[in-house]
């Protein structure tokens, strides 16, 4: 890129000495002998100039780029988890919906919610529960599949949406399952999550399949959590 930049200034100081040649041979009738110093000069002079000045712009830019990035990835990724923002993937899911009923394919969602969260924090400190998280997030990104998408929910909780049925996101939920709790975390912590799962149904939008999902949750933390539960026929709550 700053090739092209240079090679732009020295045709722009190629350009202008040569209408300066015009202008000094003859406008002003300057000594022949003299002259090819006179533009040498000024061509270096032009040139030095203009390359600088294009430098300058060039760093400028790369560095209004590297703004732009920071500041999309604080609007896209939670700065604790690394994954998507609740807003951002929340946004993300509406358009898997939308992709869902318009060709027919299966949707699922996953609420994981670590348990005991909160006893950990006043144990060890917020610290560590943020360490946590970015444990937590780094295995879900793993654990994924190219299409899925994941992100914070909030607190505790972790969201996953992917254009799968809910078999195959329970085979996945399990793993997770299994993967977080096998882990050793800071302090040598040992962790278990509660997973709700739900599958999208032909009538319903993306607010009642979350809930769904939700409610899910919410049973799984009734039988005493570190499990996986699904609500496939029914609501808990109305």
């Amino acid at each position: 890129m700053f090739i092209k930049f240079v090679i732009k200034d020295f045709i722009l100081s190629f350009l202008l000495t040569v209408v300066l040649f015009f202008a000094l041979e003859y406008w002003l009738h300057i000594d022949e002998n003299i002259l090819p110093y006179i533009l040498g000069i000024v061509f270096i002079m032009i040139f030095v100039f203009s390359a600088s000045m294009s430098f300058y712009l060039f760093k400028m830019k790369n560095k209004l780029e590297i703004l732009n990035d920071q500041l999309d990835k604080l609007k896209r990724y939670d700065e604790i988890s690394s994954v998507f923002k609740r807003n951002y993937i929340m946004d993300l899911f509406e358009k898997y919906v939308s992709i869902s009923k318009r060709q027919n394919l299966p949707l699922s969602v996953m609420i994981i919610d670590i348990d005991s969260f909160k006893e950990i924090n006043k144990y060890y400190g917020h610290e560590t529960g943020d360490k946590i998280l970015k444990e937590i997030g780094n295995i879900l990104k793993k654990e994924i599949r190219g299409m899925d998408l994941v992100g914070r929910f909030g607190g505790d909780e972790f969201i996953i949406v992917g254009l799968v049925s809910n078999k195959e996101f329970n085979n996945l939920a399990k793993r997770i399952h299994s993967k977080i709790q096998n882990h050793v975390f800071e302090h040598g912590i040992n962790l278990s999550v509660s997973i709700g799962l739900s599958e999208l149904k032909k009538e319903e939008d993306q607010s009642k399949l979350l809930k769904r999902a939700e409610e899910a949750l919410f049973l799984a933390k009734q039988k005493g959590g570190n499990r996986v539960d699904y609500l496939e026929h029914f609501l808990l709550f109305e």
